[in-house]
């Protein structure tokens, strides 16, 4: 288990919970939910947004570094 701001680009994982109890309603607006695959695309320089793709429906999200800190995920072999 790590959580979304260390997977490099390319990988794709399954979003498992958050290690927070703070949730932000944004993520469940988003979709970002225990259960979704996501795919990591790009990651901005000088410690930007990183952007991920929602398999199911292709949209790309961007989220701040420590936004994406908060959401745990099991990287795809």
């Amino acid at each position: 288990m790590t959580n979304l701001a260390d997977l490099k680009k390319g990988e794709r994982a399954t979003i498992l919970g958050f290690s927070t109890e703070d949730i932000p309603a944004k993520f469940l607006e988003l979709g970002i939910v225990p259960g979704e695959d996501i795919e990591f695309r790009c990651s901005a320089p000088f410690n930007g947004p990183i952007c991920i793709s929602l398999c199911k429906t292709s949209c790309v999200l961007a989220l701040g570094k420590s936004e994406a800190s908060a959401v745990l995920v099991k990287k795809e072999k």
